[in-house]
């Protein structure tokens, strides 16, 4: 009986604090928020920066002619399959608009999708600079888009700038 009421004043053994220690750092996991959504909305952004200078040509070309170039030979681009990037495996041009097939390094589920980048512009103004706007942002008051907007991605796959 002299036993006992020594082993009460020991306190927890070993084993028991790492079960309770593994049982915390488990649910601590299930409480943080998942990044892979992050992550993806990060690799559109970098496709969207690979894509920045032949937003200029076509802005470049409106200015000039008035008119927006209807494929990538007119915008003076490689041809839509030439266009490649870590997360992109095509860029092709349509009536302004650049719409951008993802690919390669992206997760399996958003291979093929589409998003549309698409120029936004003054109407009979082509001396106006041209501004862009992304899947399905909302367009700028007073502007209209040139091209479709063929976006595919899901909308919480997409960076802020995009919806």
């Amino acid at each position: 009986m002299a036993v006992y009421p020594a082993m009460r004043k020991r306190g927890f053994t070993l084993v028991e604090m790492l079960v309770v220690l593994a049982v915390i750092a488990i649910l601590s996991l299930l409480a943080l928020p998942s990044n892979s959504g992050r992550a993806v909305q990060l690799m559109i952004v970098e496709t969207l920066e690979l894509v920045e200078p032949y937003q200029q040509k076509i802005a470049e070309r409106y200015s000039l002619d008035g008119q927006f170039p209807v494929d990538n030979d007119t915008a003076k681009m490689p041809a839509a399959e030439k266009i490649l990037g870590n997360y992109l495996m095509a860029a092709e041009v349509e009536g302004g608009a650049i719409h951008l097939r993802l690919g390669q390094k992206m997760p399996s589920v958003l291979h093929g999708q589409l998003l549309s980048l698409r120029p936004v512009y003054v109407a009979n103004s082509p001396a106006s600079p041209v501004s862009w706007v992304c899947g399905f942002d909302a367009l700028p008051a007073g502007m209209l888009a040139a091209g479709v907007n063929r976006t595919t991605v899901k909308l919480q796959n997409l960076p802020l700038r995009c919806r």
